[in-house]
């Protein structure tokens, strides 16, 4: 199931995933090798090969539908916050040579892991 926007952490790795579901017909599916995911950052520089790990580029079924292959993933990974958002597009070209394309955001957050110092000030008298 794929979803229009997502935040993460920079340490984060997982797969984020576009569908057909809504669109295909009964018997397509999406082809993995003529298929492709980009990435650009916030200022339009491509970061495909940065921000994503294209070694991981899968189909799966969305569960959302009873049809098969019907999504294509990868896995997202890193960014940077004065990057963020991050836009993911998804062209997936099915067995029935029609083109798809979906479209993620992705904004990178920073929970602060360490709390922050604590000062204090002394007075004498």
């Amino acid at each position: 199931m794929s979803v229009e926007s997502f935040e993460k952490q920079t340490w984060e790795i997982w797969t984020v995933w576009g569908s057909i579901v809504n669109v295909q017909e009964a018997t397509e599916t999406v082809v993995l090798n003529t298929s492709s995911v980009k990435a650009m950052d916030k200022d339009g520089v491509d970061v495909s090969s940065t921000f994503l790990d294209q070694s991981t580029k899968a189909l799966a079924n969305d569960p959302d539908g009873s049809y098969t292959d019907n999504m294509l993933g990868v896995k997202c990974k890193g960014g940077d916050l004065l990057k963020s958002p991050y836009h993911i597009t998804f062209y997936m070209v099915t067995s029935l040579a029609n083109q798809y394309e979906v479209d993620v955001k992705s904004k990178i957050k920073r929970i602060p892991t360490t709390p922050l110092p604590i000062v204090t000030t002394t007075t004498t008298t």
